[in-house]
């Protein structure tokens, strides 16, 4: 067993209805430890022990992921990821909008707007591009699956890049809209393949590796690089 002067972090129980003990590492609330209502503390303590390595390794892990996400100023000469390259952003008067001039995004806002006008109208353009991009991709892949979605929804979330729900409702991240291409694809065949196979069964894996063939590539570099797409 680890000796206790060896943990080095701190963390928090909380009492669920589960039946085992769980320990999830949360960038935003650190080490968390679920566990059911009945296990006394000394188990839950002495389940953190064993598992101090562990937790130590995920914890430095997420420090790293921590210092490779983008700190955006919304000044003239940030940078922002479209479709998987990157634009500086200038920042110019006239009608209030954004486009893309060659390598640059071009962000207008009238005279005397508030700052936080342009971080809105920013995340108003890139909600209009996921719009149009998140709706071709979806076509392409419906007619490639043989499946019709219920309701396509864009969703800015902090974790989850995509669902299907039982109603056939699918929701795409809005930052999926910085991803490259091919990426995009990936999670838009993934939540559609779930309108054939609700679950992650044998046939669902099976649907998705016939419809994007590297899509374990494709999921790989999502994992590594997905939390470098912030607006």
């Amino acid at each position: 067993m680890t000796p206790a002067s060896q943990i080095d972090f701190s963390y928090k129980i909380e009492r669920t209805r589960r039946r085992t003990v769980a320990i999830y590492i949360d960038p935003a609330r650190g080490v968390l430890v679920r566990a059911p209502k009945r296990v006394r503390d000394s188990e839950i303590e002495e389940f953190i022990l064993k598992k101090s390595r562990w937790i130590t390794g995920k914890l430095a892990e997420v420090q790293k992921r921590a210092a490779d996400i983008p700190c955006h100023t919304y000044s003239d000469g940030d940078v922002f990821h479209y479709l998987g390259d990157g634009y500086v952003l200038r920042i110019c008067e006239g009608k209030r909008g954004a486009s893309i001039v060659g390598r640059e995004i071009m962000l207008c806002l009238k005279p005397g707007d508030p700052p936080e006008s342009l971080r809105q109208t920013l995340k108003k353009w890139y909600s209009d591009m996921a719009r149009e991009k998140f709706s071709e991709r979806v076509t392409y892949y419906s007619n490639a699956i043989g499946v019709q979605p219920n309701r396509i929804a864009v969703r800015n979330q902090a974790r989850r890049w995509g669902s299907c729900s039982g109603k056939g409702n699918v929701n795409l991240n809005l930052k999926l809209i910085m991803a490259p291409p091919g990426i995009l694809d990936y999670v838009v065949a993934h939540e559609l393949c779930h309108l054939r196979h609700p679950n992650h069964s044998p046939e669902f894996w099976n649907l998705l590796a016939k419809t994007v063939p590297d899509f374990a590539e494709r999921r790989r570099w999502l994992k590594e690089n997905g939390h470098k797409f912030v607006l």
